[in-house]
């Protein structure tokens, strides 16, 4: 396995402003503080080139891989740039592909185009995500059945241009439906090879889905992950509830997670578990999570993990 982390979140909260000129921390509409204690300082990040800043500094935070889009890096000439800093830092890039599963907006033309310049960077998985948060499986409209229509309609062109092009397709269960679900409705029916699963893990309790049993369900289609831990909490004064926590702090047993991911995977060396933090409560600092979460990473999953360089 290799050790990433989910750019698009971590260049969120690199770029976000924490404090106004006077030096008081932001509040947001409800006058609660953003970020009251931080004690990470915000790593500095070029905005018009969220990947590049990424790659330079993967090392420093002791990560193997990144994960971003591609969408701004598609010119020749960006990809051979891009290319050239994650073979110079031995860093590797994993990236998604994003659409509206429930009535998909790009043509599946641009998927290939997208791929193919995957590929130049040494990306032979590349995922896609769930239906939009207002679609899952606790509405009535659209049902059950036709939202597994209708993600089986989107995706099976794309499948077909993973088979065309020898990539894996995998889809996340993106706080949407639980893992079993997505298997029998979408990945058995559609039948291919080349289309497997991207476990996320935090995402398994917002579903009424038990992380480490899921984990055994998909793990021999598993090609990638958001790796991350939430807390959940049945009683509180104010109802049941569910927030992020520092990977290994949570509730969702992360390191069995990893075992039967490492034991049942099929490219288990290859696997990326890309490190993703959950809704913080108020108060609580990105980076410091980010950084007790890669140290716990390094610690107790050190029997699985492989360094790419």
């Amino acid at each position: 396995m290799k050790l990433g982390v989910m750019g698009s979140q971590f260049i969120r909260e690199a770029t976000k402003q924490r404090f106004y000129p006077s030096g008081r921390p932001v509040r947001d509409t409800t006058g609660r503080p953003v970020q009251f204690f931080t004690h990470h300082p915000q790593p500095r990040v070029d905005a018009e080139d969220p990947l590049g800043s990424l790659i330079l500094l993967a090392r420093d935070l002791d990560l193997d891989a990144v994960e971003f889009s591609l969408r701004s890096y598609l010119a020749p000439a960006e990809l051979t740039r891009i290319g050239n800093l994650l073979a110079k830092h031995g860093v590797i890039l994993a990236t998604g592909y994003g659409d509206d599963w429930s009535a998909p907006k790009r043509p599946p033309e641009e998927f290939r185009a997208y791929v193919q310049a995957a590929k130049q960077l040494g990306v032979n998985v590349v995922h896609v995500g769930g239906m939009p948060f207002s679609i899952n499986r606790f509405v009535d409209d659209p049902s059950f059945p036709r939202q597994m229509e209708l993600i089986r309609s989107a995706l099976r062109p794309l499948v077909e241009i993973a088979e065309a092009e020898g990539i894996i397709l995998t889809i996340e269960n993106h706080a949407d439906y639980r893992c079993d679900e997505l298997l029998e409705h979408v990945i058995q029916p559609l039948g291919s090879r080349r289309l497997g699963f991207k476990l996320d893990t935090g995402n398994c309790p917002l579903v009424i889905d038990e992380p480490v049993a899921a984990a055994r369900v998909v793990a021999p289609l598993c090609y990638d992950t958001h790796f991350k831990d939430m807390h959940v909490m049945p009683v509180t004064p104010d109802g049941g509830k569910i927030v992020g926590a520092p990977l290994g702090r949570g509730s969702c047993q992360l390191d069995q997670v990893a075992r039967i991911l490492a034991e049942n995977a099929p490219a288990p060396d290859n696997l990326l578990l890309s490190i993703e933090i959950g809704w913080m409560p108020p108060n609580e600092d990105y980076f410091q999570w980010l950084h007790e979460s890669i140290a716990w990473c390094r610690r107790e999953l050190a029997p699985y993990l492989i360094r790419s360089r």
